[in-house]
């Protein structure tokens, strides 16, 4: 990124690294970091998903369900028992690693023989979630590795996936590019990405299906832009295949119908993918898989009854919760790591909140958006589309995992929201697409390069200091 000032008769130019780029050395560090200093299976969730990565890289592309509540996999007899060695450190912030526990755990081979293990929470996920995941698990039987040293390859594999993809979405966004770059920064997404979780490959995925739609406003109706918006519709059938409540996405390619003089083919057709890569793997991967979680006093059938008699009762309770848990789960979003059992200082969260704020508002100061009633119209589609996932994860967590009748919504997490922030400059880019490249003034310009220059330095910054913050925070929480 090239930036250049006047001063009278002298002209300074200035040039530095593209921010892609920067973001990939942060990931380096900061996904290394992660990978090294988080000890087995303390990222939420990470066994299950690990699990269900080591029955797709063995070519159980579907999960097995038994019965009404139990439903996994057949995996190698020694993972499951090893994996819960470390269940001392899950939502116990005052133990530390076992280094013996852990030499002893490095140790346990694989083994031919094998078991059916349960991890109903994962068994349904795509394999399209696990690719860095399946790679490392692959990468690891090639080398003839112990299952836990194939957790740690299968976590650097995802984390540089991850990375990639990442780099790649920035690299295209323009003046989403900060924006991009502090949320994917955030020590909860540096945290999922270089983990066994599925949950970094959905925010890469987010990030590069905004990018792609972005690009599409501003360029022509060609092979490139065509082939930008079907590839846009196959991520975003992902990433609901992977989590059922974002179903809503698979429509955000239909916002580029509001260009005009193009074919409105191509939007649609992303689209019907997009739905048709949801529809088949509900049908023939999550369906005959799913399972009605044993959770004391939960029941899906009788929560969904009385949703339905209580409609007034569910409205104030959903706005009761959303003013009531904003911030707790701002907080868990930007970074409560582990089993929501490591927070990191306070000012980084003060720090963070200043970064996503400046890093939004950037993306208003590129120039003045050309506010018509179609683009009011398309960008209310954009909200209402990632507003109804957002309802449908918290309905799906008050259904599946609350107590029938009760007043308050459990296991809802910040991270869950990440992916839908990411593609939120969706909306802002439709009340940019009428401007034209038109000549600015030279004071225009200087201005422009001023802020771009501002933000792209304010995001440097924040990744030296998300660096530093990972390393103290998880060296002080899990190591002796």
């Amino acid at each position: 990124m090239k930036f250049t000032w006047r001063l009278g008769s002298l002209q300074i130019k200035r040039s530095l690294l593209p921010i892609h780029w920067i973001y990939g050395i942060f990931m380096l560090i900061a996904g290394l970091e992660c990978v090294v200093l988080t000890p087995p299976f303390q990222v939420a969730d990470e066994l299950n998903h690990f699990m269900r990565a080591v029955q797709i890289a063995e070519g159980g592309v579907i999960g097995t369900r038994l019965s009404a509540t139990q439903s996994g996999g057949v995996l190698p007899s020694p993972l499951f028992p090893m994996a819960q060695s470390f269940d001392y450190l899950k939502f116990n912030p005052a133990k530390k690693v076992d280094l013996g526990g852990l030499a002893q755990a490095y140790m346990t081979p694989w083994s031919g023989k094998t078991e059916f293990v349960e991890y109903p929470n994962t068994a349904f996920y795509p394999p399209s979630s696990y690719g860095g995941v399946v790679l490392g698990i692959w990468l690891g039987d090639a080398l003839g590795v112990r299952p836990l040293t194939s957790l740690y390859i299968a976590r650097g594999i995802n984390g540089l996936l991850c990375t990639a993809i990442a780099m790649f979405a920035i690299a295209l966004a323009g003046q989403m590019a900060p924006f991009f770059c502090v949320i994917l920064s955030l020590p909860m997404s540096v945290s999922l990405m270089a983990s066994a979780s599925q949950d970094g490959i959905l925010l890469s995925f987010s990030a590069l299906a905004c990018a792609l739609i972005g690009k599409c406003f501003k360029r022509p109706d060609n092979k490139t832009s065509h082939g930008f918006i079907l590839l846009a519709g196959v991520i975003l059938g992902c990433i609901a295949a992977a989590k059922v409540p974002y179903a809503p996405i698979v429509l955000l390619p239909l916002v580029l119908l509001i260009r005009r003089g193009v074919s409105i083919v191509w939007p649609l057709l992303s689209s019907f993918l997009g739905t048709g890569i949801f529809l088949i793997w509900f049908i023939i991967g999550i369906h005959p898989t799913m399972t009605t979680i044993a959770v004391r006093g939960v029941s899906v059938h009788n929560q969904m009854l009385f949703v339905l008699d209580n409609p007034l009762k569910m409205a104030n309770m959903f706005v009761h919760f959303g003013i009531e848990n904003c911030k707790p789960l701002l907080h868990e979003a930007i970074g409560v790591l582990g089993w929501l059992d490591t927070s990191l200082p306070p000012l980084f969260y003060h720090v963070a909140e200043v970064c996503l704020i400046l890093s939004f508002l950037g993306m208003f100061c590129a120039q003045k958006p050309q506010i018509q009633t179609r683009q009011i119209v398309f960008t209310s589609g954009v909200l209402a589309l990632l507003c109804g996932s957002v309802f449908g994860i918290i309905l799906a967590l008050y259904l599946s995992w609350t107590a029938v009748g009760a007043d308050h919504i459990e296991g809802v997490q910040g991270r869950y929201f990440l992916p839908l922030i990411l593609l939120l400059p969706v909306g802002i880019q439709i009340l940019y697409m009428n401007n034209k490249d038109s000549v600015k003034s030279e004071k225009t310009l200087k201005i422009q390069s001023n802020i771009d220059f501002s933000l792209q330095a304010m995001v440097f910054i924040f990744m030296i200091f998300c660096v530093f913050t990972l390393y103290s925070s998880l060296s002080v929480r899990y190591w002796p």
